[in-house]
């Protein structure tokens, strides 16, 4: 393999060109089977195949570029109504769209050793048959129609038209051009054809507009020997007028026809045409706006490291801040203490809005994770025998680029589970009154400094009964604890390492990790999971996650005189309770909070330190990680604050309790408590009554 472009910054490129494409030609193969063979869909699917032949050629990728190649030739065949786009059709198009991904992985690996076999593809592409040749629908030629004609044409040619040059043809029958194909037989004597070829579309190019012409002049090498071109033109004048310049004026030209072209449009293309050129101002302002719009690629690390200096930005801006107002209250009257405040502030604008430039930097619409479920929600529907429409909303929406990476798992696993578990088949759907076809909504939307993802269906809800006995049935939990869980306890069950209501295991479900690897990624994230379920009506999941891990607002609580940071995406609220509310319960201390009892964690027991005495009513912090609900505990209540999390280091390593640690305004270090790990000890610790203090 010996392509032209073999550096890195060219290999990225092309790599990222290749998965914009095969996003676009996977949507577009799914709106071919949803909405049927349209000019516009087998446009964009057959422009999105040459797009990657075209790449790939120029990179040397020999078995990229032939399977396009291949794959181009059955898309002209529906585009030209030689072959209906079938079930088989559309089913071997999905296939080679996966070999392009590993292809596209093999080459990412290793360009000199690409493991994928296109063999079998190809096969199946080359066999493709024309199921319906319907000739009424292919555009008709001069020997069709002999009305207009000059001469007879007895050697009829097929052009291939594209969207837009068939767009463009309509447009100016509308407007009252005359479209005609010119006919010219180059001579024997002429030295280079395909130059004189290319000099003759530049004069057609003079009296008019040349649509296309067969052969493409353009693209024929110099020692290609041609005899006889065909030019599609567009122009004002007649037939008979364009003959007659054409023989004058070519040069080593041996005889010109030139006859009409009619194409059998139907009228409501004509109407399209008349509404497009209405659109044409918009038109040409959208193509203005699109050109100015650039973009550069930019090394992630870059990306990483200027935050990183933006972080340290924020933390020194908060010291100059707390510094200016202590000189505040020392010197009230001091002009330059005044000067100093005005600094601040204005830095602090400035600074704000650096970090908000340079984290939009980070920031990625999430369709780009959303295109990845239409495919994955038709192969599953299918292979489950069943109707599912998906909808996705909010695409636009955007996050950071490692919380998208890190939450398309869990995604997937809903949107399995949704298909498999809630979704009926269309018989049951039809039993209980609903319609055959299910539903499933995947929504994004922002929420302060949040992103709420939805996934929901309208299947049958989860049986919670169901979700009892199967956690009884592989030990979790006794009977008689069954028996006395609330409903969200129930509900949580799922969340189980091992749980499964499955009977049976399969390629989707069955081995109880699903639900398992949601919860796990969504607290490693700082993330917030809520099921609400209605037997016989639908599951929705509703995910609450943090815009981005980098810089984040801390809540500042203090524990004994030291000061400890809370990620504010986990804060659910905060509540004052009088020491003789707090309960006693199983060895473990409780609260009745909003009606729902919540375990307590006194983060001075697991630190070896004194709880402070003599105080009528404790601080709780009720925070929230994935499906669980806790308190914490704190002294005191410091405030909120924008936050640098940084790393312990390697030389203190991983300490449990804390995620990290941040440089607070007046210089001292707090630590960031880690939500995860403090969730773990309602369960790994017991702690004493407040009566039994020492």
């Amino acid at each position: 393999m010996g392509g032209i472009y073999d550096t890195p910054e060219m290999i990225g490129v092309f790599l990222d060109e290749v998965e914009e494409q095969l996003q676009l030609f996977e949507q577009g193969i799914l709106e071919l089977e949803k909405n049927g063979e349209t000019p516009d869909i087998i446009q964009n699917i057959f422009r999105a195949a040459h797009t990657l032949k075209g790449s790939s050629a120029a990179m040397g990728f020999e078995e990229m570029k032939l399977l396009t190649h291949e794959m181009e030739n059955v898309l002209d065949k529906i585009r030209n109504d030689c072959l209906q786009a079938t079930k088989p059709v559309i089913n071997i198009l999905f296939r080679c769209l996966d070999h392009l991904r590993m292809l596209k992985e093999d080459f990412a690996t290793d360009r000199k050793d690409i493991k994928t076999d296109i063999s079998s593809v190809l096969m199946e592409l080359k066999n493709i048959l024309p199921v319906e040749y319907n000739e009424s629908k292919i555009l008709k030629k001069a020997n069709d129609k002999k009305t207009e004609n000059i001469k007879e044409n007895d050697e009829p040619i097929e052009f291939m038209l594209d969207l837009d040059q068939q767009k463009q043809i309509r447009q100016a029958i509308k407007s009252g051009f005359n479209c005609m194909i010119c006919e010219v037989k180059i001579s024997e004597a002429s030295f280079m054809k395909v130059s004189r070829a290319c000099l003759i579309l530049n004069y057609f190019n003079e009296i008019g507009t040349v649509i296309s012409t067969e052969p493409n002049v353009l693209e024929c090498a110099d020692d290609v020997e041609i005899s006889k071109v065909y030019y599609l033109l567009i122009t004002q004048l007649d037939a008979k007028t364009v003959e007659g310049k054409a023989e004058d004026e070519l040069m080593d030209v041996d005889e010109v026809k030139v006859y009409s072209y009619h194409a059998d449009i139907p009228q409501h293309l004509l109407d399209m045409a008349e509404s497009e050129s209405c659109r044409g101002t918009a038109s040409k302002a959208a193509d203005t706006e699109r050109k100015v719009c650039q973009t550069v690629r930019v090394d992630v690390d870059r990306l990483e490291k200027m935050m990183n200096l933006v972080g340290e930005l924020v933390i020194e801006q908060t010291r100059i801040a707390q510094a200016g107002n202590v000189l505040n209250n020392r010197y009230t009257s001091d002009s330059t203490v005044d000067d100093i405040l005005s600094i601040s502030n204005h830095m602090s604008r400035i600074i704000s809005e650096l970090q908000e430039g340079v984290m939009k930097t980070r920031m990625l619409p999430i369709r780009q994770l959303f295109n990845r479920f239409p495919r994955m929600v038709r192969d599953l529907s299918e292979s489950l025998n069943k109707e599912v429409e998906l909808i996705l909303e909010d695409g636009e929406t955007e996050m950071d680029r490692t919380i998208i990476e890190e939450i398309s798992d869990p995604l997937i696993y809903l949107i399995r589970n949704a298909i498999d578990h809630g979704i009926e088949t269309p018989a049951e759907r039809v039993k209980a009154g609903k319609p055959p076809k299910g539903i499933l909504r995947i929504t994004a939307s922002h929420q302060e400094n949040h992103v709420i993802l939805t996934v929901e269906d309208d299947g049958g809800g989860i049986d919670l009964q169901k979700v009892k006995e199967s956690a009884v049935k592989k030990h979790m939990i006794t009977a008689q604890e069954a028996d006395a869980l609330t409903e969200q306890e129930a509900i949580n069950l799922i969340f189980h390492t091992g749980f499964s209501t499955s009977q049976t295991v399969s390629d989707i479900s069955g081995r109880g990790v699903g639900m398992d690897i949601v919860r796990s990624h969504i607290d490693k994230l700082n993330g917030i999971i809520d099921i609400k379920t209605k037997k016989g009506e639908g599951t929705k999941f509703i995910i609450k996650l943090p815009l981005t891990l980098a810089i984040l607002t801390g809540l500042l609580v203090k524990i004994n005189d030291e000061t400890y940071a809370l990620p504010m995406s986990n804060v659910l609220e905060i509540v004052r309770k009088p020491e003789n509310e707090i309960d006693f319960v199983k060895g473990q201390t409780v609260a009745v909070i909003r009606e729902k009892v919540l375990p307590l964690i006194w983060l001075h027991d697991y630190f070896n330190i004194p709880r402070t005495k003599n105080k009528k009513n404790v601080f709780i912090v009720v925070l929230g990680v994935a499906e669980k609900r806790l308190g914490l505990v704190v002294d005191e209540l410091v405030g909120n604050q924008e936050i640098v999390v940084k790393s312990l280091g390697s030389y203190i390593g991983k300490v449990e309790g804390f995620s990290g640690a941040t440089i607070l305004g007046d210089g001292n270090v707090a630590c960031i408590l880690d939500v995860v790990g403090i969730s773990k000890m309602v369960n790994s610790r017991k702690v004493t009554k407040i009566d039994d203090e020492q």
